[in-house]
């Protein structure tokens, strides 16, 4: 269903099933909800702008053409703050389009197609999938990539992360993007920014690159899975953020971001970072779910 949102940024896209919703605006193609049973499962900061204005913090925004500060483009890119277009819309089925705009042009001036499914499962499991079209008859492009993901938790705690980080090389950007091992134990969150902080002699927090990652993870509570995440081998790579004590504090560093916001999400984010980052020919086209 497609429904205009006079406190929203654009029209506003929810899809539904017998056991789950999910909602998405126009405006950055941002899904904002996804409840399974009743239950949500992504976080959204209470501050978040709505207005169109600013990127929307929380959910699942899309970086596009570029990971985080990885470039010399401005942050993410320009895709979570573009007007996409719908194409198709089915009762739990929504495809999106983003095509080169005036304002893509004049940061990234490379003719391209970005087409974006949102779908729900049977199951009640939610499915994004990404194409990247190279249009250009003969000239190529390279780009950097991810779902920024905000998973919700009831609090962060004691909550382990197992799976596809372990063992595993990654960049801590908590501490000077310095390259580390990721141990083969679960991860904690306030484990990993105590030990972050420690490394770095400062007030810690996790927001790390673990590049070539497994694809399959799991989220859980004194051995209750609470997610399952999986992501295709096209995305290389992974990210694990939550700022804990020592990010997006206070309305000069974290303006839309809640102080006790890290005690409720965790972002996991299917990633192509810098050193993987895909280049396309003309008329190539990338994909990941």
């Amino acid at each position: 269903m497609q429904t205009p949102d006079p406190s929203g940024p654009s029209d506003l896209i929810t899809l539904s099933s017998s056991t789950a919703s999910v909602s998405l605006y126009l405006f950055g193609a941002h899904i904002t909800s996804y409840t399974v049973n009743g239950q949500e499962r992504l976080w959204m900061s209470s501050l978040a702008v709505l207005d169109g204005t600013k990127p929307i913090r929380g959910g699942v925004p899309i970086a596009f053409p570029q990971f985080a500060d990885e470039g010399e483009l401005k942050l993410h890119g320009f895709a979570r703050e573009s007007l996409w277009s719908l194409t198709s819309l089915e009762p739990t089925k929504a495809v999106l389009t983003l095509a080169p705009n005036t304002a893509s042009k004049e940061m990234w001036d490379n003719e391209f197609e970005l087409v974006y499914t949102v779908e729900l499962q049977d199951s009640g499991s939610l499915l994004l999938n990404m194409r990247v079209k190279n249009t250009s008859e003969s000239s190529a492009f390279s780009f950097t990539a991810c779902f920024h993901t905000y998973f919700l938790f009831q609090e962060t705690n004691t909550v382990e992360l197992s799976g596809g980080l372990g063992g595993k090389t990654y960049i801590d950007k908590c501490d000077g993007r310095k390259k580390k091992q990721q141990g083969d134990g679960p991860v904690v969150i306030p484990a990993e920014a105590t030990r972050s902080g420690r490394d770095a002699g400062k007030e810690g927090y996790v927001d790390r690159i673990y590049t070539n990652s497994g694809q399959s993870f799991v989220f859980a509570r004194s051995g209750a899975r609470l997610y399952n995440v999986t992501q295709s081998p096209s995305w290389p790579d992974t990210t694990l953020y939550n700022p804990w004590l020592g990010d997006k504090q206070g309305p000069v560093i974290g303006p839309d971001f809640d102080d006790d916001g890290y005690k409720k999400m965790i972002c996991l984010e299917p990633t192509i970072s810098k050193e993987n980052a895909v280049v396309l020919n003309g008329g190539e086209m990338w994909e990941g779910s």
